[in-house]
């Protein structure tokens, strides 16, 4: 049995261990969850029909310190149910502060304990020195690290957090799809009687480079093109400061998780001017939506736009750069080609399936 693991409340964690779960649910595997009893996602894990371990986390800094003495017991109960449901793997789907000090007391000789690192340092201007302490002490407990881009592999080994060895290796799959009763979506044309709406979204923070995003955005507007801006998200509200433009749109505030696939396919084309990344569950949004997108060469976001056929690499983190990319994006049949090649490989190389396959198989030997 390979047990799935995720304590985060909100976000792109448990979303990221249901649709793992599902498609492992879905191949035939025999599977089994642990999530926040109270996260958003808790009643899609309940929905799965699967065996499962809700646990209590905490919802402030001080009930994550008070809480400690609760997370010890609920680790040795969940060990009594890997026992029981016969465990040969537990894959933490992304690191979570509870779950990162726990994985010592989940350790066996019955099973491996997979951790899915998303990014192998936290970004810049998202510093803690608590959360990384964890991070580093989840790892160092866990006999395998799993990743989504030869990036995070690359940095985790010229870290010293994990031997090329102990490293398995897939994609982060298409999110979007089956996340909401809509009809299956087909290939985009961009559109030519109105302007193109740009859109930035999720968390407001340093790395994400909204201020270049904007940049490029007036740059487009300089040389003649019609664009409309749209940022949704919520964080370091600094950031859109100075977005003042009429054509600007700016959704402060936290999207909930079955609203972020209508967030995201309002826009015409997804912009990720990001100064520095791993790979991203945006992009992996607007795979799944046939959004076509533009990212800057940093992280696993080439090798993710590349791979998917999905997105236009700029040629250098500027907002000129990216302004050019957003002009190839937006040329007719290009447009068309990259968001049939998204739906395509929402599909097949970056589905779900593709992830639970890949898992199998590394479970049982057969790729690194």
């Amino acid at each position: 049995m390979i047990h799935v693991a995720q304590w985060g409340r909100s976000g792109g964690g448990p979303l990221f261990a249901w649709h793992v779960a599902a498609a492992l649910d879905a191949s035939g595997v025999p599977v089994s969850v642990s999530y926040a009893a109270d996260a958003e996602a808790a009643p899609r894990f309940m929905d799965l029909g699967i065996p499962s371990f809700p646990v209590r986390t905490f919802s402030t800094r001080a009930g994550a310190v008070l809480g400690l003495p609760a997370l010890i017991r609920q680790t040795l109960r969940l060990r009594r149910f890997l026992h029981r449901g016969d465990a040969t793997v537990v894959v933490v789907a992304m690191e979570q502060l509870w779950l990162s000090l726990a994985i010592p007391l989940l350790r066996s000789r019955r099973w491996q304990v997979v951790t899915a690192v998303h990014d192998a340092r936290m970004h810049p201007g998202d510093a803690n020195r608590i959360e990384d302490a964890t991070r580093r002490w989840g790892r160092r407990f866990s006999d395998t690290a799993l990743v989504f881009s030869t990036a995070v592999r690359d940095r985790l080994v010229a870290d010293g957090d994990f031997r090329d060895d102990r490293i398995w290796q897939t994609v982060h799959g298409a999110f979007g799809t089956g996340d909401s009763p809509r009809e299956a979506p087909t290939p985009r044309e961009v559109p030519t009687s109105r302007p193109l709406t740009v859109g930035l979204f999720g968390r407001l923070s340093a790395y994400k480079g909204i201020g270049l995003g904007r940049d490029a955005v007036a740059e487009l507007r300089r040389r003649g093109h019609r664009v409309r801006l749209h940022v949704v998200g919520d964080g370091d509200r600094t950031l859109v400061a100075g977005f003042d433009h009429p054509d600007d749109r700016v959704d402060l505030g936290w999207t909930p998780d079955e609203r972020v696939a209508d967030v995201v396919g309002s826009f015409d084309l997804l912009l990720l001017p990001y100064t520095e990344a791993s790979q991203s569950g945006v992009l992996a949004f607007a795979m799944g939506l046939g959004v076509p997108a533009v990212v800057t060469p940093v992280g696993g976001l080439v090798e993710q736009g590349r791979d998917a056929g999905c997105a236009v690499v700029a040629r250098s983190v500027t907002a000129e750069a990216l302004a050019d990319a957003v002009v190839d994006a937006g040329e007719p049949s290009r447009y068309r080609a990259l968001s049939a090649a998204g739906l395509r490989a929402a599909d097949d190389a970056f589905s779900w399936r593709r992830v639970a396959d890949d898992l199998v198989t590394a479970s049982s030997g057969g790729i690194r």
